[in-house]
């Protein structure tokens, strides 16, 4: 009941409370972890994709953009292994090295199915035969977005010149990666939180009823991210308790607020749905 902010203030009560109830705080360290491992394998099988059907110089280009969207003081302790990772010359995009890295790649994606179901109050009735050619359908999606990112930043240059051309006042050299990387990553970004939200829960949503959980995830991480930066910059001593561990310790701990935020998303989704059926019914005569 109410409006205004009293109606605002009581959904968020409402989607706190279900999410305790939920224990989101323990699945939340499940998905934080099982994104952690899987973050190396989609990776891998990314980089081996780009060569596949680019080459393998887009790998690097792909590595740079990558990390140019990550927070520098989340990066920079594990910049090292993925550029490694991201650049090592493997075997077949088919391989059966590539397959298994598949598997542990989908391992992150059923966390966030998971948390889902569990923010929307659905039960999986899904069969395994159906739930994880779905999810590892998601994997090889989500890598061949990241191959035509590198085919846009291989094309960046070139659209530069070509609107030089029309527009003799424009300067070429603006079109970077820096030029393009902020846009590309929140498009990237909302378009795996709505597709997160449409096919990862075993229960069918509404566009109207998934947007407001989206949108607030968006704002959420992007000032979790600002935030968490400028705590690693500033006040942060994982170093003195972690040693070599530090940045993996940092990147875990970021990936578990993460994962709160996005299954409280999906519990406003369900206290919005229920504010609404309850209107709907009190009008009813």
């Amino acid at each position: 009941r109410g409006t205004g902010l009293r109606a605002v203030w009581r959904v968020l009560r409402e989607a706190g409370l279900r999410m305790w109830s939920d224990d989101a705080f323990g699945l939340a360290g499940n998905v934080a972890f099982r994104v952690l491992l899987a973050v190396f394998p989609f990776l891998i099988f990314t980089s081996s994709l780009t060569a596949f059907v680019g080459s393998p110089s887009m790998a690097e280009d792909l590595t740079s953009f990558l990390i140019a969207i990550v927070p520098p003081t989340l990066i920079e302790p594990i910049v090292s292994e993925v550029r490694q990772v991201m650049t090592v010359q493997r075997g077949g995009v088919l391989s059966v090295g590539i397959l298994l890295t598949i598997w542990f790649a989908v391992g992150g994606v059923d966390g966030v199915r998971v948390g889902l179901n569990r923010a929307y109050g659905v039960r999986e009735t899904r069969a395994w035969y159906v739930l994880y050619p779905l999810m590892a359908l998601i994997v090889v999606v989500g890598s061949l977005v990241l191959v035509l990112v590198g085919y846009l930043l291989v094309l960046a240059p070139r659209a530069g010149s070509s609107l030089h051309v029309l527009f003799p006042d424009f300067d070429p050299a603006s079109v970077t990666v820096s030029f393009v990387r902020y846009p590309t990553a929140a498009f990237i970004l909302i378009s795996s939180l709505f597709l997160a939200h449409v096919f990862l829960p075993a229960r069918r949503t509404r566009f109207s009823s998934i947007y407001p959980g989206v949108l607030f995830t968006t704002g959420a991480w992007i000032t979790l991210t600002a935030a968490f930066s400028f705590y690693l910059a500033n006040f942060a001593t994982y170093s003195s308790y972690y040693g070599g561990l530090a940045g993996i310790i940092a990147a875990l701990y970021f990936l578990y607020l993460a994962a709160l935020v996005l299954i409280f998303g999906g519990e406003l989704n369900r206290a919005i749905r229920i504010r609404r059926l309850s209107r709907a019914l009190r009008r009813e005569p």
